[in-house]
C-alpha cells in the first residue's frame, strides 16, 4: 500500500542529534513512514537511526543535501514528503502536525517551517532568508516536475532550499508558512568549530548562490 506521507530526514555526521528528531516523527499520527538518508557519514548516524527502527538509505561517500533529499524522493513512494533536518533543537509533534495539515487537507501544495522564539541568531536567520527554511511539507508531483525539468538538480547541494521556493513560484504553489515556537537548530560553527564551522558555512552559501543564478538562467525551461 502506498504511503501518504513520507519523512524524509537528509543527515551528515548527526549521530548526537538525530536520535531526538527521529522520536518526535515516529509520535506523528500522519507520518506513515521515516527515512533517513545517510550522506556518507563517518559517524554512527546510520547506526542511531537503524536503531530508532526507521528505515536508513546510506549514500557511501558525502553527495550533499539536495542528492540525498532527491534520493530519498526517488527510492520511497508516498503523496506527501515531509522534509526536516536531522539536527532540530525543541522539535514538538505539533510543529510536524502544523507542517502537514494544509498539505493533508490541501489547502496548500508545500508549507514552509519557520523558526520563532527561539534562539536569537537563528530566529534572526529564518526572519530574514525563510526561503532557505529545511522543514518543509510538499505534495510529491512537484519533486517529479521539478525532476523531470532538471536533470542536474541532484548536484545543487545546499541549494535545494532555493530552488524548492522558486520552482514554487513558478509553479504557482500554493504555500503556506508555518510558525515554528522555540524551534532551532545547531549551528555549524557549535558542530565543527569556529574556523571549519565558518568554512562550511560560505561553502553551503556558495552552493546557495550559485543554485540560483543556475535556476534564473534557466526560467524558461518548466
Amino acid at each position: 500500500m502506498k504511503d501518504r506521507v513520507v519523512c524524509l530526514i537528509p543527515a551528515y555526521n548527526e549521530e548526537e542529534r538525530i536520535g531526538a528528531v527521529i522520536d518526535v516523527v515516529k509520535s506523528c499520527r500522519f507520518v506513515d513512514r521515516v527515512y533517513v538518508i545517510d550522506d556518507g557519514s563517518s559517524d554512527r548516524t546510520a547506526e542511531v537511526a537503524h536503531e530508532k527502527g526507521v528505515n536508513v538509505l546510506r549514500l557511501s561517500q558525502n553527495m550533499g543535501k539536495a542528492y540525498a533529499v532527491f534520493f530519498g524522493v526517488e527510492n520511497t513512494q508516498s503523496s506527501i514528503v515531509l522534509l526536516l533536518d536531522a539536527d532540530l533543537v525543541n522539535l514538538k509533534v505539533k510543529d510536524v502536525e502544523n507542517l502537514l495539515l494544509p498539505v493533508l487537507e490541501d489547502r496548500a501544495d508545500m508549507t514552509v517551517g519557520v523558526f520563532s522564539e527561539g534562539r536569537f541568531s537563528t530566529d534572526l536567520a529564518q526572519k530574514i532568508s525563510p526561503f532557505l527554511s529545511g522543514q518543509r511539507a510538499i505534495k510529491r508531483w512537484v519533486f517529479d516536475r521539478i525532476l523531470e525539468s532538471r536533470k542536474d538538480i541532484k548536484e545543487s547541494g545546499y541549494a535545494i532550499e532555493i530552488i524548492l521556493t522558486e520552482y514554487a513560484k513558478k509553479l504557482k504553489l500554493r504555500v503556506e508558512t508555518v510558525q515554528l515556537p522555540q524551534v532551532s537548530h545547531v549551528m555549524k560553527e557549535e558542530k565543527l568549530g569556529l574556523l571549519k564551522g565558518a568554512q562550511h558555512r560560505m561553502k553551503m552559501y556558495r552552493e546557495i548562490l550559485k543554485g540560483y543564478v543556475n535556476l534564473r538562467k534557466s526560467r524558461d525551461e518548466i
